[in-house]
C-alpha cells in the first residue's frame, strides 16, 4: 500500500512538472509526435516492486510519451482517463443539458411550433413530433453507447464515429457534421434576425429595423460578430451564460403557459412584413390599415379547426408547404441533440455527463413541445397561426417576455453551433485526417485549448450561409445534413454490435442493435422524404469524401476501423461455409504459395504470379532460420509489417505467411502443410530456380504505384532502419534471415518526391556460398509432391519486361510446350501436367496486359517421318476447342533431336486420339538420366521457336528417388532452360480442366 502511495505521489509530481512550458514539449514536437499518439498503452506497466526513483523514472517516461493525459478521474466502478484537464471545466447541467435544451428551444418553442401547427394540423404535428423524437431518441441511445465505451476527447460525435468506423468514414462524416453545424448556426442567426424584424420592424411600434434583404444580412452579420467575440472568450463563459439563459427561457415559457390560462379572447396583429397577407386581402382597400387574427382562449371549436392539415403558402419564402417541407422546418429546429456531445472536450466527465444530460434534456423538450402544441391548438385560430409566426408575443401577459426569450434562446443556439463546429474542425486537424491542410487550426489554438483559428473560419462560413436567405430556406439543408449525421451515428453503433467486437462494452445498458437500426432507417428514410435532390447530393459528397480519404494513409490514426471487424466477422462466417469436400474441377482456381528468397531479385516473379492466380489465393511464403530458439521476441512477427508494406507498394492481392525453423526444408514443409485456412489452402507451390546465376537487383528500377496526395513526411518503419544500422557482419549466423523467397521490407517516404523506397538485405554476391544446398532443394520438390501439391519452378524471370508489353505495339507470345522431354515417347500424350500447363497459360492470357498484348501458342513435338502431322494437329485443335482455350497450335519436327538420345523409344502414333477425360492421369514416371547432346538439342529447338516470346511453360519431370541423381536432375533442367526467356517448369498432381457443363 505504501508503494502504491509512493507511485501516486510520483505520478502527481511528474504531472505537474509537465505543465512547465520549458519541459519536454519541444522535444516531443521535434520527434514528430501528435497529440493523438499520446495515450496510455497496454505495453506500459508500473513496476510496484522497485524503489521510488525507478517508479519516478517510469512515470516520467510514460507521461513524456502521453503528455496530454493530465489526470485520472475515478467515478464509482469506472475509471475514466481525461486529457488536458485545464480545458475541462463543464458539468452535466451547463455542459450538456442546457445546450441541448436551448438548441431545441431556440427556434421551435417560440417561432415554429405555430408554423408547423398552422400547416400540418394537430394530428400531423404530433405525428411529425413523434417521428422526430423516435429518430432523436434512437440516435441518442447510440450516442450514449459510444460515449460510455471509452474515454472521449474533443470533437464530440466526430470523435465517437471516427473511433468506431475508422478515419475514412469518420473523417468524411466529421466534415459533413461540421458543415451541418455551420449551416444550422446560419439558420439560428437568420431566425434571430427574423424575430427582430417582425418584432421591431415595419408596422411595429418601434419600427427601428428594416425588412429588406441587405438590411437583414447586416443584422445577421452583427449577430454573428457578437457570437464570435463571445466564443473567443472561451467555452467557460458560454457555459455560465447558457445556464442563466436556460433559466431565463424556462421562466419566459412558464409565463407563456400562464398566459394561455389568464388572457381572454382578443385580436392578434398580423405583422406588416407579411406582405403576402396584406397584398392578397381583397377587402383591405387602405394598405395602411392592419390585419388581425383571433386569440379565442380555450375553445373546442378552435381545436376542431386546427385538428387537420391545411398546407398553404409560407409568407417568409412564398413557397407552398407540404408534409416534407414542414417536417424539414420542424426537424431543423430541434437538431440540438448533439450540442452536448460537441462539448466533450470541455466536459469533466463526458462518459457520465453525455448520457445523463442528453436523455433528461430530450425527454424534457418532448414534453414541452407536446404540451405547447395542444395549448396553441386549443386557443389560437388558424388564420393567426398562418400569418403571424410570433403570435405568442400578442397573447402573453407582458409582450416583451417572448422577444426576450427568443433573443436569449436563439443567441445561445448561435453560440452552441459556433463552438461545436469549431471543436469538430479542431479535432479533424488534430487527427490529421487531411494531412497538413488543417495544420493552421492547431497553430491558432490558445494554451487553454480555445481553437481561435477554427472559430474564425467557422464564423466566415456562417456568414456565407446567411446569403441563402430566410430561415425556412435554410431549414431543408440543415435537416438533410443532420439526418445523415444521425444515420452515421446509428450505423456506427449497429456495425459495432453486429461485428461482435469484444471491446464494445458500453456501460450504458439501454442500447441495442434494434434501436440503432430504427434510428438508421428512420434517418435515411426521412432524409429522402424531405428532399430527394439534396439527399442524393449530400450522400454523393459523403461517398466522394470517403473514397478520397481511402486513397491516403493515416500514420497517426491508430484507433482502428470498424470495417476490419466487419470483414473479419463476414470472412469467418463464409469461410466456415467453404467446404473443401464440395470442391469440383469446374470451379477450380489456382491457389498459389510463392516462396521467395529476396524481393530485390524476385519482384518480377511476384508480379507475374499475381497475374497468374486469376482471383485465387496468393500467399508469399517466408522461412527464417532459427536454430537456437533463444530470441526474446518472435522474429517473424517483427518483420511481418515489412511484408505488408511490400504488398501495398506493389498493389498485389496477396497474403503473407512466415515461419521460423532450424532448416529451410523444415520451414517449407510447415508452410506447405499449414498455409491458408479452411477451404482456402494452396494447391500450387512455386519456387525460384536453383542455379549459380548472380541475382540482379530489380527493386530500385521498378516503378511502384504511388499515392501522392496528403502523404505524411515521417518515416514509417523506424525500427527496421535501426535494425539495419545495428546489423553486424554475421548475416549467416544461426539467427540470420534465410528464405526461398523472403523479404524484409520497409516503406519510407522521401522528403523531396515522397516516393516509396523499399529496403531489403543485400543480394548474394558472386562466389558467395548458398545457404540452401541442392539436395535440400530437390527434396523440397519431392516433399511438396508428396503432400499432393502441384509444383512450379521459375527461372529467368529477371528478364521479364512486363512494362514493355503495354508500350510495345507488337504482340508477344506465351508459349506452352506440353512435352515430357525426359520421355520423348510420350510427346503426343496429354497427362494432368500438360493440361495444368495449358490452364495456367490460359489464365495468364485472361489478365491485363497479357489479354490484349499476347498470343498463346501450344507447341507439340512430332516425328515428321512416322507421325501423321495433320491428324495430330487436328486432334490438338479439337482438344483446345473442348477446353475453350484460344491458342495457336504449332507442330515442331524433332526427329533430329530424338536421334541424339542414347536410348530412343518408339512413338505412340495414336496417342493424340485419346479423349480428354481418359487422359487426365498423373505421370508416375520419375526422372532418368539422359545424355547432354539430347538436352542441348532440346534447348536449341526451343530457342529457335522463342523469337519474341515473353514467357514459356515447360514440363517438369518428377524428381528421382535416388539421391545420387538429385544434382543431375537440376543440371538437366538448367540445360533445358539455359538462355531462354522466362521459364515456368510445371508439374501438376490433379485435374484442373473440365469439358462438361
Amino acid at each position: 500500500m505504501n508503494n502504491l502511495n509512493r507511485v501516486g505521489s510520483s505520478l502527481h509530481r511528474t504531472f505537474f512538472s509537465l505543465k512547465s512550458p520549458d519541459t519536454n514539449s519541444d522535444a516531443i514536437q521535434q520527434e514528430g509526435f501528435s497529440i493523438l499518439d499520446h495515450n496510455l498503452s497496454s505495453y506500459h506497466r508500473f513496476d510496484l516492486s522497485t524503489n521510488n526513483q525507478q517508479q519516478s523514472e517510469t512515470s516520467s517516461q510514460l507521461f513524456n510519451q502521453s503528455n496530454n493525459l493530465s489526470t485520472i478521474d475515478k467515478t464509482g466502478d469506472d475509471t475514466e482517463f481525461v486529457h488536458n484537464n485545464t480545458k475541462r471545466t463543464l458539468h452535466t447541467i451547463p455542459g450538456v443539458f442546457c445546450p441541448i435544451a436551448l438548441s431545441m428551444f431556440a427556434i421551435s418553442i417560440f417561432m415554429r411550433i405555430g408554423f408547423v401547427l398552422a400547416h400540418a394540423g394537430v394530428l400531423q404535428t404530433l405525428l411529425q413530433l413523434s417521428v422526430c423524437f423516435i429518430i432523436l431518441f434512437s440516435t441518442l441511445l447510440s450516442v450514449c453507447a459510444l460515449a460510455t465505451n471509452g474515454a472521449i476527447e474533443g470533437g464530440g460525435v466526430y470523435h465517437m464515429i471516427s473511433r468506431a468506423l475508422g478515419p475514412e468514414f469518420g473523417g468524411a462524416i466529421g466534415v459533413l457534421f461540421f458543415f451541418a453545424n455551420v449551416i444550422c448556426n446560419g439558420q439560428s442567426v437568420a431566425a434571430l434576425v427574423e424575430a427582430l424584424v417582425e418584432s421591431f420592424g415595419p408596422g411595429s411600434k418601434a419600427n427601428i429595423f428594416h425588412g429588406t434583404h441587405w438590411w437583414r444580412l447586416l443584422y445577421g452579420t452583427l449577430i454573428n460578430i457578437v457570437s464570435l467575440i463571445t466564443c473567443l472568450l472561451g467555452s467557460s463563459l458560454f457555459s455560465a451564460a447558457a445556464f442563466f439563459i436556460f433559466i431565463l427561457v424556462s421562466f419566459v415559457y412558464l409565463m407563456v403557459v400562464v398566459s394561455f390560462f389568464i388572457c381572454g379572447p382578443h385580436l392578434v396583429l398580423i405583422p406588416k412584413v407579411n406582405t403576402y397577407a396584406y397584398n392578397n386581402e381583397e377587402l383591405l382597400y387602405n394598405k395602411t390599415d392592419f390585419l388581425y387574427g383571433h386569440y379565442t382562449s380555450f375553445s373546442s371549436e378552435t381545436m376542431r379547426e386546427n385538428l387537420f392539415a391545411n398546407y398553404t403558402i409560407d409568407y417568409t419564402t412564398g413557397n407552398t408547404m407540404n408534409f416534407a417541407t414542414v417536417f424539414g422546418v420542424l426537424f431543423s429546429s430541434i437538431t440540438g441533440l448533439l450540442a452536448g456531445a460537441n462539448m466533450s472536450g470541455e466536459l469533466k466527465r463526458p462518459s457520465r455527463s453525455i448520457p445523463t444530460g442528453s436523455v433528461s434534456a430530450i425527454l424534457f423538450v418532448f414534453f414541452i413541445f407536446t404540451t405547447e402544441t395542444l395549448l396553441i391548438a386549443a386557443t389560437t385560430d388558424r388564420y393567426t397561426l398562418l400569418n403571424n409566426y410570433l403570435f405568442l408575443q400578442d397573447i402573453n401577459i407582458w409582450r416583451p417576455f417572448v422577444i426576450i426569450g427568443i433573443i436569449s434562446a436563439v443567441f445561445s443556439a448561435c453560440l452552441s453551433g459556433l463552438i461545436g463546429a469549431s471543436r469538430i474542425l479542431e479535432a479533424l486537424s488534430i487527427d490529421e485526417i487531411f494531412g497538413s491542410v488543417l495544420h493552421w487550426v492547431r497553430v491558432g489554438t490558445t494554451r487553454r485549448g480555445n481553437p481561435m483559428a477554427a472559430v474564425f473560419f467557422t464564423f466566415i462560413l456562417v456568414e456565407l450561409t446567411l446569403f441563402i436567405g430566410s430561415m425556412n430556406k435554410i431549414a431543408r439543408i440543415v435537416t438533410i445534413f443532420f439526418l445523415l449525421a444521425y444515420f452515421a451515428v446509428n450505423l456506427s453503433c449497429l456495425a459495432l454490435d453486429l461485428a461482435s467486437a469484444p471491446n464494445f462494452r458500453p456501460t450504458f445498458k439501454y442500447f441495442s442493435w434494434h434501436t440503432a437500426l430504427i434510428g438508421a432507417i428512420g434517418s435515411i428514410t426521412m432524409c429522402f422524404i424531405v428532399s430527394p435532390e439534396f439527399a442524393s447530393i449530400a450522400i454523393g459528397i459523403l461517398i466522394g469524401l470517403i473514397a478520397m480519404l481511402h486513397l491516403r494513409d493515416f500514420p497517426r490514426a491508430s484507433w482502428g476501423s470498424i470495417s476490419q471487424a466487419l470483414i473479419f466477422h463476414q470472412v469467418r462466417k463464409y469461410l466456415l461455409l467453404l467446404d473443401p469436400r464440395k470442391e469440383h474441377v469446374k470451379f477450380w482456381r489456382p491457389q498459389m504459395l510463392l516462396l521467395v528468397s529476396n524481393p530485390r531479385s524476385s519482384i518480377n516473379l511476384i508480379d507475374f504470379v499475381n497475374d497468374m492466380k486469376k482471383g485465387g489465393l496468393f500467399i508469399l511464403g517466408h522461412v527464417k532460420i532459427d536454430r537456437t530458439n533463444n530470441n526474446l521476441n518472435d522474429i517473424c512477427s517483427q518483420e511481418y509489417q515489412y511484408w505488408v508494406s511490400l504488398i501495398d507498394s506493389m498493389k498485389i492481392k496477396a497474403f503473407v505467411d512466415m515461419t521460423a525453423a532450424p532448416t529451410i526444408r523444415d520451414g517449407v514443409i510447415q508452410l506447405v502443410r499449414l498455409s491458408g485456412l479452411g477451404g482456402l489452402r494452396p494447391n500450387t507451390v512455386i519456387l525460384g530456380f536453383y542455379d549459380d546465376t548472380v541475382p540482379e537487383d530489380k527493386l530500385r528500377s521498378r516503378s511502384f504505384y504511388k499515392r501522392h496526395w496528403l502523404k505524411s513526411n515521417r518515416l514509417i518503419n523506424t525500427l527496421f532502419l535501426q535494425q539495419q544500422t545495428n546489423r553486424s557482419d554475421d548475416m549467416e549466423s544461426t539467427n540470420s534471415t534465410i528464405t526461398l523467397n523472403s523479404t524484409n521490407t520497409l516503406t519510407s517516404l522521401n522528403d523531396n518526391d515522397m516516393n516509396s523506397i523499399l529496403h531489403f538485405p543485400t543480394l548474394r554476391r558472386a562466389h558467395e556460398k548458398k545457404i540452401l544446398d541442392i539436395h535440400s532443394y530437390v527434396q523440397i520438390i519431392k516433399d511438396t509432391l508428396y503432400l499432393n501439391k502441384s509444383v512450379c519452378l521459375a527461372r529467368n524471370f529477371s528478364l521479364l519486361r512486363k512494362d514493355d508489353i503495354d508500350s510495345n505495339k507488337r504482340k508477344v507470345f506465351v508459349d506452352v510446350w506440353p512435352v515430357n522431354f525426359i520421355f520423348p515417347e510420350m510427346s503426343t500424350q496429354f497427362d494432368v501436367t500438360c493440361l495444368y500447363m495449358l490452364q495456367l497459360a490460359t489464365i495468364l492470357s485472361m489478365v491485363k496486359p497479357w489479354k490484349t498484348h499476347s498470343i498463346l501458342r501450344v507447341f507439340l513435338c512430332i516425328d515428321a517421318i512416322n507421325d501423321n502431322a495433320f491428324r495430330i494437329q487436328q486432334y490438338l485443335d479439337e482438344l483446345l476447342s473442348q477446353l475453350r482455350i484460344n491458342a495457336q497450335t504449332r507442330m515442331v519436327a524433332w526427329e533430329n533431336v530424338t536421334s541424339l538420345l542414347n536410348n530412343p523409344s518408339t512413338i505412340n502414333e495414336n496417342a493424340a486420339t485419346i479423349s480428354v477425360d481418359q487422359q487426365q492421369t498423373t505421370s508416375t514416371k520419375e526422372f532418368i538420366d539422359i545424355n547432354d547432346e539430347y538436352i542441348r538439342g532440346i534447348n536449341e529447338l526451343i530457342r529457335q521457336q522463342s523469337d519474341n516470346t515473353s514467357c514459356l511453360y515447360l514440363y517438369l519431370p518428377r524428381p528421382p528417388c535416388d539421391k545420387i541423381l538429385f544434382q543431375r536432375y537440376i543440371q538437366v533442367l538448367d540445360m533445358i532452360s539455359n538462355n531462354l526467356p522466362p521459364v515456368m517448369f510445371v508439374h501438376g498432381v490433379s485435374s484442373v480442366t473440365c469439358t462438361r457443363l
